[in-house]
C-alpha cells in the first residue's frame, strides 16, 4: 500500500516546521484568542475570584485552540504537497528522433528500359521506382521529405514537408524525360545542398541508373560537398549490369548497363553506401536499411502514471480542526454563563 502512495510536490514538506514555530511563538505570548464582541462590564462581589478563574480558563482554551490551528496548518502543507495514490500507468511507445529525407529520382530516357520482372510481367525502371518510393514514403517514420528530379538541368520538385500525401502525389507525377533526356548528377546534388542547405544532418537518397551522365561538376565532388555539410548520401542503382539477366528486353534502346563501381564512389564520397537494386526485393531492402540506419533512438519518456488524488483528505481534516478551534472559546463562554443547578 505504501509503495502506491506518493507526493506530486514534495518540496512543500519543507514548510512543515512553520506551524510548529508559530505554535511556540503563541505560547510565549500567552494571549487568548480574540472574541467577536467586546466583553460586557458588570459589578459582582466576587469579581476578583471570577476574573482569575476566567483568565486561567481562557488561557487553557487558547492553548488548545493554538494546537488545533497548528495541526490544521500542517495538514494544509501536506495537502499542498499533493498526496496521491498510483492506480496504474500508461505505457509509452518507444520513441525515435525523426530525420529529414531528400529523394533524388532519376528521370533520364534510360529509365524507360524494361529490365525488371514483377509478377511475371516486365516493368520499366521508372514505373518500378514510382511504386517502391510510394510504398517507402507511406511507411516512412521520419520528420520531413523533399524531392529533387534528376535531369539536365535538375529541378527541386518538392520542398521539405511532413505532408505524406503531397509527397506521394509528387512521386506519382514522375515521368521519364520530364526535365530532359540526360542526367546531371553533380548539379542535382549541388541543388540539394543549396535548396535545403539550412537543414543539417539530412539523409539524401539518390535513385538512378547512372546513364547518360553529363555536367561540369563531378558527382563525387558534389557528394563530398554534401558530406562536409553534415549530410549522408545513399545511392540506389536501378537496372541490370547485364542485359542477359533480364532477357535482353531494352525497349528499343541501346542498352547501357549501370556502372556499380562509379556509383559506389559517389556513395562513399557522400559518407553513405551503394545498393544495387537488381530486383524488387533488393530495392525494398535498400530503402529499409537506409531508414533503420537513421532511426536514432532517444531517451524514453517517463511512464505516464494514473493517480487518484488524496489531498482533499488533509484539506477536509484541516477545515474541521479550524472550525473546532473557532468554536471552543464560544462554547467555553456559553458554559460559564449557565447558572449553577
Amino acid at each position: 500500500m505504501g509503495a502506491d502512495l506518493g507526493l506530486l510536490q514534495p518540496w512543500w514538506l519543507l514548510a512543515l516546521p512553520l506551524p510548529l514555530a508559530w505554535l511556540a511563538w503563541r505560547r510565549r505570548r500567552r494571549q487568548p484568542w480574540p472574541t467577536l464582541l467586546p466583553p460586557m462590564t458588570f459589578r459582582y462581589p466576587l469579581l476578583t475570584i471570577v476574573t482569575g478563574e476566567g483568565e486561567r480558563g481562557d488561557h487553557a482554551t487558547s492553548a488548545t485552540a493554538d494546537r488545533l490551528v497548528a495541526v490544521a496548518l500542517m495538514l494544509a502543507v501536506i495537502a499542498l504537497a499533493q498526496p496521491v495514490r498510483y492506480v496504474g500507468s500508461i505505457a509509452s511507445e518507444a520513441a525515435s528522433e525523426p530525420v529529414d529525407l531528400v529523394i533524388v529520382a532519376g528521370t533520364a530516357i534510360s529509365m524507360t528500359l524494361r529490365d525488371y520482372v514483377v509478377d511475371g510481367e516486365r516493368v520499366d525502371r521508372m514505373t518500378l521506382t514510382r511504386r517502391l518510393l510510394d510504398r517507402f514514403v507511406s511507411d516512412f517514420q521520419g520528420r520531413r521529405i523533399g524531392l529533387v528530379v534528376l535531369g539536365r538541368p535538375p529541378a527541386l520538385w518538392l520542398p521539405l514537408t511532413s505532408d505524406k500525401t503531397a509527397v506521394r502525389d509528387a512521386i506519382a507525377r514522375l515521368r521519364t524525360t520530364m526535365v530532359g533526356r540526360l542526367s546531371d548528377t553533380g548539379a542535382a546534388l549541388q541543388l540539394v545542398h543549396e535548396g535545403y542547405g539550412s537543414v543539417a544532418d539530412k539523409v539524401v537518397v539518390l535513385v538512378t541508373d547512372g546513364g547518360l551522365q553529363l555536367g561540369a561538376t563531378s558527382p563525387q565532388a558534389a557528394a563530398r560537398q554534401l558530406a562536409a555539410a553534415g549530410n549522408t548520401l545513399y545511392v540506389i542503382g536501378i537496372g541490370a549490369s547485364d542485359p542477359a539477366d533480364y532477357g535482353g528486353d531494352v525497349g528499343g534502346l541501346i542498352y547501357e548497363p549501370i556502372d556499380p563501381a562509379a556509383l559506389t564512389e559517389v556513395a562513399e564520397a557522400g559518407g553513405g553506401r551503394f545498393f544495387h537494386a537488381q530486383n524488387v526485393d533488393a530495392f525494398e531492402a535498400a530503402l529499409s536499411v537506409i531508414e533503420s540506419t537513421h532511426r536514432r533512438p532517444v531517451a524514453p519518456s517517463p511512464a505516464q502514471h494514473v493517480v487518484e488524488p488524496w489531498y482533499p483528505l488533509p484539506i477536509g481534516a484541516a477545515m474541521l480542526l479550524l472550525l473546532t478551534a473557532a468554536s471552543r472559546p464560544r462554547a467555553k463562554r456559553a458554559q460559564a454563563r449557565e447558572p449553577d443547578a
